[in-house]
């Protein structure tokens, strides 16, 4: 083996793919200090309000040792709260508040630039393909993950009203 060998694998194009969408993701959300795992837990609050922390874990497959100081900068920022409800003072239903939904609002266009722009060597069919490919491969391999997608659609989430 050699070096092009690793340029070659895999899991090295994957690894490189990552830093180059985190890279656009943070270019373009430059006015915002938010990173791709926080906006990820916003929609997913925003979207379903109450989840626990348990469920947000599994609703955006964040390592469960970091979602807890990840919250709590998102609290201090006052962009979530989290509530103890009293018929189980064990855990914290997680609610979106108004930066939080502000900031949701303010980087729509960031969102989708940066989609765009991650796919932009591509030509239209070939995103389509690529995508479709991408998500065999995550999904077919999601269990090998530390931190495995749990819930993957609204619908399948467990009801919390």
């Amino acid at each position: 083996m050699d070096i092009a060998d690793v340029y070659a694998a895999p899991g090295h194009l994957i690894r490189r793919a990552q830093q180059i969408a985190v890279a656009i993701f943070f270019d373009e959300f430059r006015d915002w200090d938010v990173t791709p795992v926080q906006f990820a837990a916003l929609v997913a609050i925003k979207d379903r309000p109450g989840m626990d922390q348990r469920t947000l874990v599994n609703c955006i497959a964040i390592d469960r040792s970091t979602v807890g100081s990840m919250l709590r900068v998102l609290e201090e920022r006052r962009m979530i709260s989290r509530v103890t409800p009293k018929e189980n003072m064990r855990i914290k239903r997680l609610y979106i508040e108004p930066a939080g939904e502000k900031i949701l609002d303010e980087t729509r266009d960031a969102i989708r630039r940066a989609q765009e722009r991650i796919l932009a060597p591509l030509k239209a069919d070939e995103q389509e393909i690529f995508m479709k490919y991408l998500a065999r491969i995550v999904d077919l391999n999601n269990e090998l993950s530390r931190a495995p997608l749990r819930i993957h659609a609204r619908e399948t989430m467990p009801d919390i009203a």
